[in-house]
């Protein structure tokens, strides 16, 4: 048997190919853990985390979620133009929305008292 690399490179490509097309037919992928946000605008979970810098669409520094790492206790990123992101689902606790630029709806009050930086 004789080693042909045509053969073998079409046989790489076709592979490639189908796996490409199985991956397109699926759809999207959820990458994250169930209770973690998927749609933009689902209403925020947890207690928030008021912060006084704005959200735009960027990973922001510092780590806000980090206060979730030794309680467990859920909650959100509530930024000073009114938006929110969701921290990861406990016991995780990174930026979960954030990094992913998916904001969430905070509860009306939390809003408010975020535009009159109480």
């Amino acid at each position: 048997m004789r080693f042909h690399p045509e053969k073998a490179t079409i046989g790489v490509l076709a592979a490639m190919l189908i796996i490409l097309a199985v991956q397109t037919a699926r759809g999207p992928v959820m990458h994250g853990k169930p209770g973690d946000l998927a749609v933009d605008g689902d209403p925020c979970i947890g207690e928030a985390i008021v912060v006084d810098y704005p959200y735009d669409y960027r990973m922001l520094e510092p780590h806000a979620c980090k206060v979730q790492c030794n309680d467990q206790k859920p909650r959100y990123i509530l930024y000073t133009n009114r938006m929110a992101t969701q921290c990861e689902t406990p016991p995780g606790c990174n930026d979960w929305g954030e990094d992913r630029r998916v904001t969430c709806t905070p509860p009306q009050a939390d809003a408010d008292a975020s535009a009159t930086g109480s």
